[in-house]
């Protein structure tokens, strides 16, 4: 079968469907009529082939319902259906339109044998979902949607019906919930964004030679990528060279994230981490971490500050935050340190006018405590807090943004739903922290090297998870440098 995260070893650009449309157009000028239609066509006849072979040993003989719409993806199914027909495929199509198809398709899966039933009864192997194109928001018939997503193999065309090709939005019982796309000429957001990527199954992106004009809305960053982007060793390379990251976390409520977001920084690749006592009992730390070294106050030696898991609440924290905010260190803000912030006009103030990198890592719950204007938690959304508060926000779900002040935006497609357990977070904290302060922001991309530290934390969850079908926040923490081995294998 194809595997269940799309390939992605050198990173993946995401367009929007004006955009794939606008180049789609460009292609029309320079190619034959229908080329584009066919070249899609094929790629997704032969990859429907593949999955029957793979899944019930033989392609001859199985059974595919193509459902279509009027549009082109169900020129596109058809077509495919075509070819599935004329290798010995028993093929039915089911119009949800009566009457109204797309011709040549029509014709064509017609003259090979596929043959049209007009109620939706039957037992079929694989169900090629080619019912509503890019332009549709609409849901699916729930009674459809439910045939279709009881079927053994569900194969959608470009994106899964129901699903919103630029947002992802979609009502779960009014979508196909598919096993693979094929979708063509580019990724698109829909595929990539929650809720709609939990419909979408493996994704095979078909190459159409598209040329686009303008920059993708979304970047996947690949293996290659994040290892570009890893501060990298060098001869003479010794523990002060590699950045030193400081740590300001934990509590007497919460002692544990200080040693969550210490696991974190350690094996980020930076040369020393730092943690600052006085927030927690530095024993916490210390007894599990012995390469950690403890200080009291500030080190000139510091290159970047992780700040803010475990914190709650207490004057001294709001002291300090106050202090490192007027820095110009890289600082990562999480947790409790995020709460400050919401409440304190103050803080607010002198995060916006910072000189230096500031990345704020909030889940839903905090995003909407911090930009209480903001409706919702969508890619608009984060764009709009980020340039508010002049930040990197790290919108932290099941496809974590990473987005800039600018406007550029990084999706993460590594994560695990294990990866949804207390302190997790923490640990992404001080891989931020660690990364940023191990990297030449001079010359490095601030914004990539936090994708990369949310595509590390990723990996290291799904290490943990292939050992541990639950696995903790530390066990999350005791992988981030086992990553290090798996980008050194790219």
């Amino acid at each position: 079968m194809i595997p269940p995260l799309v390939s992605n070893d050198l990173g993946l650009p995401v367009f929007a469907v004006a955009q794939i449309r606008a180049a789609e157009e460009r292609a029309f000028l320079v190619t034959a009529p229908g080329s584009l239609m066919q070249r899609a066509a094929f790629a997704l006849g032969v990859g429907c082939a593949d999955l029957l072979r793979e899944t019930f040993g033989r392609v001859y003989g199985t059974s595919v319902l193509v459902v279509v719409g009027p549009g082109n993806n169900g020129g596109d199914a058809l077509f495919a259906g075509a070819l599935l027909a004329r290798r010995g495929v028993r093929v039915r199509i089911y119009c949800v339109v009566p009457g109204v198809f797309h011709e040549a398709g029509f014709v064509e899966a017609r003259a090979a044998g596929a043959r049209v039933i007009d109620s939706l009864v039957g037992e079929f192997d694989l169900v090629l979902d080619g019912i509503a194109g890019l332009g549709s928001s609409r849901p699916v018939d729930i009674e459809l949607a439910r045939f279709i997503n009881l079927s053994p193999l569900v194969v959608a065309v470009d994106i899964p019906s129901g699903v919103n090709a630029d947002t992802g939005d979609c009502e779960v019982e009014a979508c196909i919930h598919a096993d693979v796309t094929f979708t063509f000429g580019a990724l698109k957001p829909g595929l990539v964004l929650a809720p709609g990527a939990a419909f979408v199954g493996a994704i095979q992106v078909v190459d159409l030679d598209l040329e686009f004009d303008s920059d993708p809305v979304l970047q996947i960053l690949g293996d290659h990528e994040v290892a570009e982007l890893v501060p990298a060793l060098s001869f003479d390379s010794y523990k002060y060279s590699r950045g030193v990251v400081g740590i300001a976390a934990g509590s007497p409520s919460y002692p544990g994230a200080a040693m969550l977001s210490v696991l974190g920084a350690q094996h980020s690749g930076v040369g020393m981490v730092m943690f600052r006592a006085g927030f927690v009992d530095r024993s916490v730390v210390l007894e599990s971490l012995p390469n950690v070294v403890s200080i009291d106050s500030d080190s000139p030696r510091i290159t970047g500050w992780a700040v803010g898991p475990g914190f709650s609440g207490r004057e001294a924290e709001y002291d300090f935050l106050t202090w490192v905010l007027r820095d110009g260190l890289p600082v990562v803000l999480d947790a409790g340190a995020l709460s400050d912030v919401a409440d304190s006009v103050d803080l607010r103030a002198a995060v916006a006018s910072r000189s230096g990198v500031t990345v704020i890592t909030p889940h839903v719950g905090e995003f909407r405590q911090l930009f209480p204007r903001l409706v919702g938690f969508d890619l608009d959304s984060v764009r709009a807090a980020a340039r508010e508060l002049n930040v990197i926000v790290v919108a932290k779900g099941p496809r974590t943004l990473v987005v800039g002040p600018d406007g550029r935006a990084f999706v993460d497609i590594e994560a695990s739903p294990a990866m949804g357990t207390a302190g997790s977070g923490d640990v992404l904290t001080g891989i931020i922290g660690g990364l940023l302060a191990g990297s030449d922001l001079d010359s490095g991309d601030a914004l990539a090297i936090v994708a990369a530290g949310v595509w590390i934390h990723s990996r290291a969850g799904r290490i943990a998870e292939a050992q541990s079908e639950n696995p903790t926040a530390v066990d999350i923490g005791n992988m981030v440098g086992m990553t290090g081995m798996v980008l050194r294998d790219v």
